[in-house]
């Protein structure tokens, strides 16, 4: 998965901006900022629905179950850094949440993040705002990487490329086929092929708007089984297939 395949390296710091996001609930070893520049986006963090309206933010910790909706049309600028690009704030609070992850942003800091190539200037910013989330308030998190929650999210991040099964992650994690189907129905929007679907079509389209890898590499690198499975399943989703897609129509 793009977040955390390509985002999660060693003194790592990226920018990304995402038209009306759709994003399937998922987590990652690095910090994340979501900026509303445009519109409205619902986050979901850890269970809870946050609104997070334009030009205000929401702060994501490492290993935070998170999802993103667009309310409305949106533009969001996505900022991604490692833990140790912001040492000092992880090692003070890496057992701690927010308690309220959003606040308001200034457009002028949003735009050197995106532009900046100066590491000083793009930390002195982030900085900013993990003081803002910290006068926010802090309590302890939960315990990471223990609950079923997360062991499915990290279980289907590692393996959505491979042909796997809610069967196949049962024996995997040691549950019940049966308890883990009704779980997975309590606590997920959608049947498990759809998830690894969305997770599959994320990274799909990461690589159609980045790369130029043609579009059979890209179906079969993002998990797909045969390019016709991917055009049918990525129409569906977005109402273009991916060649129309890539081309912005």
């Amino acid at each position: 998965m793009y977040f955390e395949a390509k985002n999660s390296k060693f003194n790592h710091y990226a920018d990304i901006t995402i038209d009306n996001i759709v994003c399937v609930p998922h987590c990652h070893t690095s910090y994340e900022i979501l900026f509303a520049v445009k519109g409205k986006i619902r986050a979901n963090i850890g269970g809870t629905d946050y609104t997070v309206s334009e030009n205000n933010a929401v702060m994501i910790f490492p290993m935070q179950i998170h999802s993103y909706l667009s309310l409305e049309d949106s533009r969001a600028e996505i900022s991604i850094f490692s833990k140790d690009y912001i040492a000092d704030f992880y090692a003070e609070t890496n057992d701690k949440a927010p308690i309220n992850p959003v606040f308001p942003f200034n457009i002028a800091d949003e735009r050197v993040l995106l532009r900046s190539n100066s590491r000083y200037e793009i930390k002195s910013i982030l900085y900013k705002y993990c003081a803002v989330i910290t006068n926010n308030g802090l309590e302890l998190s939960p315990k990471k990487n223990e609950d079923l929650l997360t062991k499915i999210v990290l279980f289907t991040q590692k393996n959505f490329k491979n042909n796997i099964t809610l069967k196949k992650m049962a024996n995997e994690l040691g549950y019940s086929y049966n308890y883990l189907s009704s779980y997975f129905k309590a606590h997920f929007a959608c049947g498990f092929s759809a998830y690894v679907n969305k997770l599959r079509l994320e990274e799909s389209v990461y690589m159609l708007k980045r790369t130029d890898r043609t579009i059979t590499d890209i179906a079969y690198s993002s998990g797909f089984t045969s390019v016709r499975r991917f055009n049918d399943v990525f129409k569906n989703e977005y109402n273009l297939s991916p060649t129309e897609y890539r081309n912005g129509k």
